[in-house]
């Protein structure tokens, strides 16, 4: 043996006092348990990419909690962007163990920018992108991955967002030429309502805003919360509007221009109906970054409920509660998408450059479609943790990765939906409802809710061997340990 043998090994009896002390700590959850590549999956958190990439598996892939992973496809809108140049705008689906199903490459398809993802209750994906700077609607047949139909919008000017509102009618958002402005079109592409912003300068004045002159509210997202309201992000008024369509009042405000301790320049709200029918909104607060969830008061005041930041999160752009509990976050300048548990574990992590967009878990409703979190018993300021760092060159060898993908399929044959698949048996979950709305209650699409479990401890006691056990465990052996050097 080369070298000095007395620092090669350690007298066998301390050896194995050492062992069995540590033995215990990791059986108790005290000691932190060692992430282990597996064949399909990357190994959890750390620094650097994950050691599946060794394995030549996609090199893309972060933390992934094998036990927690997610059971159906992530699709993933990839805007195109790396700082002041533009990259590849890509639709992405993604396994459950973070392996790319395949890529819907809009660059190649002549866009520029692609947005907002939608799954229809027929079976197909709608999506918002852009061509010669107006406003393009795309269908995706999910189990090919190409373009079913475009409606163009000529005087639809970047639009970040479209939702189907059923009977044949879509709402989205326009930024140009001064009328930044809430439309609702047919399915030729006729502007059959409007709400516009310089009409209501009380509220949004031309001088407030900014910075882009004539898209001085930057709206970016529209939601339908049921048949006869409007959920609005105007981003540069640091609020989130609730519009009533029939007579075009606002509703309620969340936010106030230049107020950043409640929102900064915030993307995609969701609503959701908390105990009680108490409304709540969880809403990617960009300038902050941050996720933030309010819920509202019966005095009409908004307080909020939960947050999540910290862990590398850098600009987030969508923010999805599963029906498990967990959010589903897109990390705009983190270039990843995440899911999160309430206390704010990260149990899946895939890295999407450039600048991701917009993410939908298929078989669940578009945007939220879970608990808040007061029901979940999880309220309070959360810091993410067990994400995994990429350096730079780790995120493009993952843009190059997906770029050099050849698949079109979206999504595999077992959880295609509407009329396509098995997702569209009237026993299962249809996303957005049958007639484009939402699904409301427990089991009324043939499933039973399970929320996430939030523990009171940050450990889990094995039975029979627990923390006490395992301490007095390692005072004996490291006992043990020092009289046998005396």
């Amino acid at each position: 043996m080369r070298g000095d043998p007395r620092g090669s090994r350690l007298p066998d009896g301390s050896t194995a006092l050492a062992l069995v002390a540590v033995a215990c700590l990791v059986v108790a959850g005290v000691a932190p348990a060692v992430g282990v590549a597996t064949s399909d999956a990357a190994a959890v958190g750390g620094s650097g990419a994950p050691a599946a990439q060794s394995e030549g598996l996609n090199p893309c892939v972060g933390t992934i909690d094998e036990e927690r992973r997610p059971e159906t496809t992530t699709l993933v809108s990839i805007q195109g962007a790396r700082a002041g140049d533009k990259t590849a705008a890509l639709l992405v689906g993604l396994a459950p163990n973070g392996s790319v199903v395949g890529v819907h490459n809009d660059t190649a398809d002549g866009r520029w920018w692609s947005y907002d993802v939608d799954p229809l209750p027929n079976g197909e994906l709608l999506m918002a992108t852009t061509q010669n700077r107006h406003t393009v609607i795309e269908r995706i047949d999910p189990a090919t991955g190409e373009t079913t139909s475009t409606t163009d919008l000529e005087n639809v000017k970047d639009a970040h967002d479209v939702d189907s509102l059923g009977g044949g009618e879509f709402v989205t958002v326009d930024k140009g030429d001064e009328r930044n402005r809430v439309v609702i079109f047919d399915d030729s592409g006729e502007i059959v309502w409007q709400w516009r912003f310089d009409e209501h300068t009380d509220r949004f004045p031309e001088d407030g805003g900014g910075p882009y002159g004539e898209d001085w509210t930057h709206v970016n997202d529209v939601d339908p919360i049921g048949d006869d309201t409007l959920l609005v992000s105007v981003r540069n008024f640091d609020q989130v509007i609730a519009i009533d369509r029939d007579t075009k009042e606002v509703k309620w405000t969340l936010g106030e221009d230049d107020d950043d301790d409640v929102l900064n320049e915030q993307h995609n709200p969701d609503f959701i109906e908390g105990e009680d029918g108490r409304a709540t909104v969880i809403v990617a607060d960009s300038e902050n970054d941050r996720v933030v969830e309010y819920g509202r008061t019966d005095g009409g005041e908004w307080e909020r409920t939960w947050s999540l930041s910290g862990g590398g999160l850098h600009e987030p752009r969508d923010a999805d509660r599963l029906p498990n509990g967990n959010t589903l976050v897109t990390d705009r300048r983190g270039h990843r998408v995440l899911e999160v548990t309430p206390r704010g574990e990260v149990v899946w992590e895939v890295y999407t450059p450039w600048q991701p967009y917009d993410a939908e878990r298929v078989g669940t409703d578009r945007g939220s479609d879970g608990p808040t979190m007061p029901q979940v018993g999880a309220e309070g300021d959360r810091t993410m943790t067990d994400g995994t760092t990429f350096e730079t060159a780790d995120i493009e060898a993952c843009y190059d990765y997906l770029t050099g993908v050849e698949r079109d399929r979206l999504v595999p044959e077992d959880e295609l939906w509407g009329t396509g698949g098995e997702l569209g048996d009237d026993a299962t979950a249809t996303p957005g409802g049958a007639d484009g709305g939402t699904v409301d209650g427990d089991g009324a699409d043939g499933t039973d809710r399970e929320w996430t479990t939030v523990p009171d401890e940050s450990f889990v006691q094995t039975p029979g061997f627990g923390v006490g056990a395992a301490l007095t465990a390692l005072a004996t052996a490291l006992a043990v340990a020092a009289a046998r050097r005396r």
